[in-house]
C-alpha cells in the first residue's frame, strides 16, 4: 500500500479538550495529524515525538518508538478523510526525510565565432537522455512536466531506442557574433519540436540552450559548413539534477497513489480526489514511513511493505517535530531504521 498525505495548513491536528475533536470531528480542516491508539481514552492526536533517536545528527540512526501503534491521518475539504492503517512499532522498517532541493535543467551554451559571420551553419545535438518519470507521461500534465513553465510535452520524435537521437538544425550566421545568436534563437522558436525542447537564453555574442523536460541530458555540436568546415562542443553550464520535494516530483507520487489505491471507500480511500498539486510552489520537503504488511491479503496486493509519503510546504517543519524529533530546520537527507 502505498499513501500519499499532504500537509495543507500550518499546524497539525493536535489532541484537544473534547471528545468531538479528539475523534476528528472536523473533517473539512485540511490538517493532517498522527494519532496513536496507546492513549487511556482509546486514542487520541499527537504532537510530540514519534520515536526518540540515538544520535539526531548523522544520516542513519537507530530509531526507539515513543507509541505501540498509531496512524497517519488527513481530512479534506469533502468526503472522507484518509487514513494509514494501523502501524505498530514492531512493523516499522524506516522512516525517511529530504529536504527541497531544487531540480536542476540541463543546459549548453553555444558561442559563436567570428569566422562564423555569414557563412552556412549547423548545430547538431545528441539527446543522450529522455525522460523516465512517471509525470511525463501522464495525459494534461505538461503545464508541469515541463520545467520552463512553457507547457510543452516533450516531442514523440526524439524518442529511441539507443537514447542518441541525433537533431540537426540548419542556421545562417549573421553579420556578427550577435547577429549569429539571434539567427539561432529564431530557428529554434520557429522549429516545433527544437522549441518543446529547448528554452533559449541570448546573451548577446552567445546562447544558452536549457532542457525544458525532467531527465533531458544532450550534447551540442556546433559546426560551419563553408569551404573551411569546423565543429565545437558546446560547452555545460548545468548538468542535469533531479532534486527533491520538486513540483513535478510531488505530483507524480500524488498520482502514483492514486493508480495503486482503486476507491475502497471501506478503507477510507475518498470517493473523488482533491488535487493538491497543481501549480509550482517554493518546494516540499518529503517524508516517508516504511513499514512491513501480514502479506498479500484482501485490497493489498503484491508487497510486503507499505508506506505513508507525507508532503510539507518548505517553509514549515511541523511533521519534522514529530518524524525527526524537534531541532533544526531539515536541510540534509537523514534516515531512521527499526
Amino acid at each position: 500500500m502505498r499513501q500519499v498525505f499532504f500537509k495543507t495548513v500550518s499546524a497539525l491536528q493536535a489532541a484537544a479538550g473534547t471528545a468531538g475533536d479528539a475523534r476528528f470531528n472536523d473533517l473539512t480542516s485540511g490538517e493532517l495529524g498522527f494519532w496513536t491508539l496507546d492513549a487511556a481514552t482509546g486514542g487520541d492526536w499527537f504532537a510530540s515525538n514519534l520515536f526518540t533517536a540515538t544520535v539526531d545528527t548523522v544520516a542513519v540512526a537507530k530509531a526507539i518508538p515513543y507509541f505501540q501503534n498509531f496512524q497517519v491521518v488527513q481530512g479534506f475539504s469533502s468526503n472522507n478523510p484518509i487514513a494509514s492503517p494501523i502501524i505498530s512499532n514492531q512493523n516499522l522498517v524506516k522512516v525517511t526525510a529530504d529536504p527541497y532541493a531544487a531540480s536542476v535543467q540541463h543546459e549548453v551554451n553555444i558561442a559563436p565565432a567570428g569566422a562564423d559571420n555569414g557563412d552556412p551553419l549547423n548545430i547538431k545535438v545528441v539527446i543522450r537522455n529522455t525522460p523516465t518519470d512517471y509525470l511525463s507521461y501522464v495525459n494534461n500534465e505538461s503545464i508541469i512536466s515541463d520545467l520552463s513553465g512553457g507547457g510543452y510535452d516533450f516531442p514523440l520524435g526524439t524518442y529511441n531506442t539507443t537514447n542518441h537521437k541525433i537533431l540537426n538544425l540548419a542556421v545562417t550566421g549573421g553579420a556578427s557574433q550577435a547577429g549569429t545568436v539571434d539567427n539561432i534563437v529564431t530557428a529554434i522558436a520557429n522549429n516545433n519540436t527544437w522549441n518543446a525542447l529547448f528554452e533559449t537564453t541570448d546573451n548577446g555574442n552567445d546562447v544558452d540552450l536549457t532542457a525544458r523536460h525532467i531527465g533531458v541530458v544532450f550534447d551540442v555540436i556546433f559546426e560551419n559548413l563553408s569551404a573551411t568546415p569546423s565543429s565545437t562542443q558546446g560547452t555545460l553550464v548545468a548538468a542535469w539534477s533531479a532534486g527533491s520535494g520538486n513540483t513535478w516530483q510531488a505530483r507524480a507520487d500524488e498520482l502514483k497513489a492514486r493508480e495503486y489505491a482503486g476507491n475502497f471507500n471501506r478503507m477510507y480511500f475518498p470517493q473523488s480526489y482533491q488535487d493538491f498539486v497543481t501549480t509550482a510552489i517554493a518546494g516540499w520537503k518529503r517524508y516517508e514511513i516504511t513499514y512491513r504488511t501480514d502479506g498479500d491479503r484482501d485490497v493489498v496486493k503484491g508487497s510486503e511493505y507499505g508506506s505513508c509519503i507525507i508532503y510539507e510546504d518548505n517553509t514549515q517543519d511541523v511533521v519534522k517535530s514529530v518524524l525527526l524529533e524537534s531541532g533544526a530546520s531539515l536541510t540534509a537527507p537523514i534516515e531512521y531504521l527499526f
